[in-house]
This record gives structure tokens, sequence and C-alpha cells, in this order.
């Protein structure tokens, strides 16, 4: 594509920049146009397209093929959306537009060029579920992770690691259940409560819970669930109560089902017995209440009946 005039008729700047490069942004933008503050800034004075790496881009890695880069907006509870820079994005070839990717360092304005980079012509982008504001990480939204393969070299290691997305379904067996480095008591309280259930399974039925990891198509986390083989029930563990707990879960297990074959039943496995009217949502649901009764002694409600019993 010839080279085009910017809005004072003079030809655009020639780029300059060398892969590791620092610059201060502000002298960036002076060069060669753009926004100063946005994560995507479009230059209208030249054919680039400028992205920064920042703690905003919660998804932002290097797999070894791809770099992933989340979009920008939805910062009032909202999904992100496929407009402004993040339109610029994914249309950067039909406009001509090159992306350049730099690192912006914590507290300054100094940036390092990573290079140049184009979208994936098969999957140019991805979505993932992530909180909207990290004061608020019960508020979920979808956030874009655009996937993008460098046209020269991998960038440097400014990026972290990240997974690649599942292009189709995936699960795997895990040796034993996951905990974060650092669990909220709430995690630690279901991980105790997911043990003292497997050590009742061992014990009394001689068997165990089979810990999957589920990653659906289009996906880049895991999603961890428990199957018990022996009643062919996966479990999904609420250490709360809670009505949205209660919700959350089977959600979750009406949406992890699909993905274990022969079709497995679905229980919650939760702190105490559930009050008469949580009992009949499981029921409406489907689902049964699993619940300690001492330290080392398990009961559960009537299992849900299969549909070819109805």
């Amino acid at each position: 594509m010839p080279a085009t005039t910017n809005r004072h008729g003079d030809e655009p700047p020639a780029w300059h920049l060398t892969l590791g490069e620092t610059i201060d942004r502000a002298e960036l933008h002076h060069r060669y146009g753009g926004r100063i503050h946005p994560r995507i800034s479009p230059s209208r004075s030249t054919q680039n397209v400028f992205l920064f790496t920042t703690p905003a881009g919660l998804f932002d890695g290097w797999t070894g093929e791809h770099v992933h880069f989340t979009g920008e907006g939805g910062t009032a509870g909202t999904d992100q959306v496929l407009t402004h820079g993040n339109k610029s994005v994914l249309h950067h070839h039909a406009e001509g537009r090159t992306l350049r990717l730099f690192h912006q360092r914590p507290d300054t304005m100094a940036v390092t060029y990573l290079g140049h980079l184009h979208l994936d012509s098969d999957r140019p982008y991805l979505w993932a579920d992530a909180p909207c504001d990290p004061r608020r990480p019960l508020e979920i939204a979808r956030r874009l992770v655009f996937r993008l393969r460098p046209v020269f070299s991998p960038p440097p290691a400014f990026l972290p690691t990240a997974p690649p997305a599942a292009l189709m379904p995936q699960v795997r067996t895990d040796s034993a259940p996951r905990l974060l480095p650092d669990p909220s008591p709430a995690q630690r309280a279901e991980a105790n409560l997911l043990a003292a259930y497997s050590r009742y399974l061992r014990a009394v039925h001689a068997t165990d819970l089979v810990h999957y990891g589920v990653r659906p198509a289009g996906a880049l986390a895991e999603l961890f669930t428990h199957h018990d083989t022996a009643r062919n029930e996966l479990v999904a563990v609420r250490p709360t109560l809670a009505r949205t707990a209660i919700w959350a879960a089977l959600g979750e297990l009406q949406d992890l089902t699909r993905f274990i074959a022969p079709r497995p039943d679905r229980a919650l496995l939760l702190p105490s017995e559930p009050d008469d009217d949580l009992a009949e949502l499981l029921q409406h649901a489907d689902a049964a209440g699993i619940w300690p009764v001492d330290r080392y002694l398990f009961t559960r409600t009537q299992p849900p009946r299969r549909a070819e019993e109805r």
C-alpha cells in the first residue's frame, strides 16, 4: 500500500524504532500520532495502531505462538464490544494499518517496543470472563482477547506466559484438586470440605473422586470439577448455602456435565443440610445435596430421578 499523507498534507514519518527500544510515550505519539492514555491507540497521522500491555490487560501474554492481548472498555460493568479501539484492531488489515505492541512500565510513561503483529486469520479473538473492576471481584463480564502473531520474531520476555486457547473441548484428569497459592477463607473452606468428603468416600465406599480440568472450545482457562465415578455423579462444592452460590453451582454443573460421557448425574457438596426451600430447588434441578453429619460421616438427599425413569 502506498504511503498516505497526514492531515497536514505531509508524508508520514518512516518507522525507526527497533525491537526492545524504549521511548517516552509522549514522544512516541508526537512522532507517530495516537492518543497517550488508551491501551489501544489508533493513529490518525500514520497507518499504525499502538497496543500497550498494562495491568488492565488481564489476559495479556505469550503462548509461544500467539500474543494474547486484552481488549479495552467494559469498565462500567458491561461486556467489552468490537467498537472504537477494539474495532481498529479487528479491521487493521482491511484498513492497511500496522499493529505495534509496546510494554508500558508501571507508574511511568516509558514504553518498550515489542514488535509488529497481525491478527490470527483463523481465530482473531476469544472471549474470557473476568471481573469488571478489581475492587468488585464478583461482578463478572466478558472480555475480548485478541490472538496476535508476531511478524518477525517472538516478543521479548516482558510478557508473561499465557495458556494457548483450546480450539476443541479438552478434558484432562488432574491428580489433585487445585488450591490457589494464597487462598481466601472461602476457598480454604471449600478445599477442606472436599478433602473431608474424599476421606469419607475412601473409608466407607472404597472409592474416591476423580478431579478433572475442563476447557471448553475457545476458553483460555480451565474449569475444575470433581467426578464420583462409582455413582457417575459430577460434584460441585460450595462452602455456603447462600442462594446465589447455589445458583452458580447449579449452572456450573449444567455446563460441565456436557463434557463427561456417559452424561453424569449432578450433586452439590454443601457445608450443612439445606433447608426445605433449597432442597426443593435441588430436586427441581435434578441435583442431589450432600453434607457432613459429623467429622467422618456424610449424608445426602435422595438422588434425582433419571430421565428414563420418568
